[in-house]
């Protein structure tokens, strides 16, 4: 185990002696004092994720999961001793494990796919420049150009150093350009950003969070924010919008109110948010709240009459499942006729969770980006294009996969914007797809900002229902 870790070090942090040197721990693992909280999460995850390899201390607790969401809120004492090999070992562990196949060929609805923001495996300072790590992508068309937002930091890891990075392309996608850095709160972390419009301004919604890693969401203190801008290059400070452990998924309009999902720190339920402003929201109907299935990100879709709405959850499911190479994988899907005061969720995606989901239309069809999970030891990730079948008005549902996007490791998070016909312009994040490392590699390693433009018009027609 030492040889490997020493070999991680070197790989992946430039180190050329089994001397960790304190300016990159804090690069990988956060800032100074923040260092140990990101060991105990990340030793937390070493043992869901490897329980047979790590030895010393049971499991994560099963059992109700508002009692699990408390106990999660202590650390593993006896781990600190360890120190930053723990941390290094998950990605250590993870290179041992066996590799699986490396993704595929690229599908025939891809007409191209490339790297739009390389990773930066020098720069420290991800306030202000791309660093090794970036995610969380969101597009979005305003004002005739389509705006790019995405988050860089230096791994997963929840700390100030990072910031939301904001692009505009005049030329659909052909080009961007920079027109605007968002870093996080001195004391917060920042990511998750979702676009959407009121009037005259455009808004980015994002999460903050303390300093740390938390696994699921447990005691990461989020807070729901936004940030509004009149041209783009301009933007607001930081205001709250949610409460405190809260933290709104993406923000969808329809019918002149603004509508959020919100979970629950712990995952333990989502709830729906409403605005008519969107500055000012106010807690709304339960959409899902079976805290031992850990919803969270949840997708809403207005139907295309506009008196209900679909949302499909998000569900992690129970320690063995939450990285999604073995046991379930399950969205559930819910309904609300409006004013979408009460939530019904009768049925579920079996054989699909939809990790960081992003919804689109076209000529009366139902598509979604997401994370797919293929199960096996390995615990490798890809992107993938689904497509939502069945009745789109009030269920039931099914679900197709039409392919997958250039990706591996830690991956997905996508964007959509029409660029006009059948073609959209996707983006997303990835560890490089040549190398396809496993998600916990890839955790804390390198991840490039993707980019393609889909042409749904090469897809086969959907079944009929």
């Amino acid at each position: 185990m030492a040889q490997a870790v020493l070999g991680h070090v070197q790989r992946y942090l430039g180190v050329e002696h089994a001397h960790l040197e304190h300016e990159q721990a804090v690069h990988v693992l956060g800032e100074e004092g923040d260092v140990m909280h990101a060991v105990d999460g990340l030793s937390r995850l070493l043992r869901v994720a490897f329980p047979l390899v790590v030895r010393g201390g049971p499991s994560l607790a099963t059992g109700p999961r508002r009692r699990r969401a408390r106990r999660n809120r202590g650390t593993l004492r006896s781990l600190r001793r360890v120190g930053l090999g723990i941390a290094l070992a998950v990605a250590a562990v993870a290179a041992t494990v066996p590799a699986s196949a490396a993704a595929g060929e690229k599908p025939a609805f891809i007409r191209s796919a490339e790297i739009l923001v390389p990773s930066d495996l020098e720069n420290r300072d991800c306030r202000t420049g791309v660093c090794q790590h970036n995610e969380n992508t969101d597009l979005t068309r305003w004002k005739g150009d389509i705006y790019l937002a995405h988050r860089t930091a230096g791994s997963q890891v929840l700390g100030p150093n990072s910031s939301l990075r904001v692009y505009r392309s005049e030329n659909d996608g052909e080009s961007f350009e920079l027109r605007a850095i968002v870093p996080a709160p001195p004391d917060r972390d920042i990511r998750d950003p979702h676009f959407y419009k009121v009037g005259k301004r455009l808004h980015i919604k994002a999460i903050t969070r303390l300093p740390g890693f938390a696994l699921r969401d447990t005691g990461a203190g989020s807070i729901s924010i936004e940030t509004h801008s009149r041209d783009g290059k301009t933007w607001s400070g930081l205001n709250e919008i949610g409460p405190i452990e809260w933290g709104f998924w993406r923000v969808v309009e329809h019918d002149g109110t603004y509508y959020s999902a919100a979970y629950q720190d712990g995952d333990l339920q989502v709830v729906l948010y409403r605005s008519r402003n969107g500055k000012r929201w106010k807690e709304g109907a339960q959409i899902y709240g079976v805290s031992e299935d850990t919803p969270l990100e949840t997708e809403l879709i207005p139907t295309p009459s506009g008196k209900r709405m679909l949302g499909l959850v998000r569900m992690d499911g129970t320690d063995e499942e939450l990285f999604g190479s073995q046991g379930r994988l399950r969205t559930k899907v819910c309904w609300a006729r409006k004013p979408f005061d009460e939530f019904r969720c009768p049925q579920e995606l079996d054989g699909v969770r939809l990790d960081g989901p992003v919804a689109f239309r076209w000529k009366g069809r139902l598509f979604v980006i997401a994370r797919k999970h293929i199960p096996g030891p390995d615990i490798r990730k890809r992107t993938a294009l689904y497509e939502i079948t069945g009745n789109l008005e009030r269920g039931p549902i099914d679900i197709v996969e039409h392919g997958e996007l250039p990706s591996a490791g830690d991956t997905s998070y996508a964007g959509v914007a029409r660029i006009g016909g059948p073609r959209f312009l996707a983006t997303w994040y990835s560890s490089p797809p040549a190398e396809d490392p496993s998600w916990i590699e890839g955790f804390g390693g390198r991840t490039d900002i993707w980019q393609a433009t889909l042409d749904l018009s090469l897809l086969p027609k959907p079944p009929r229902s």
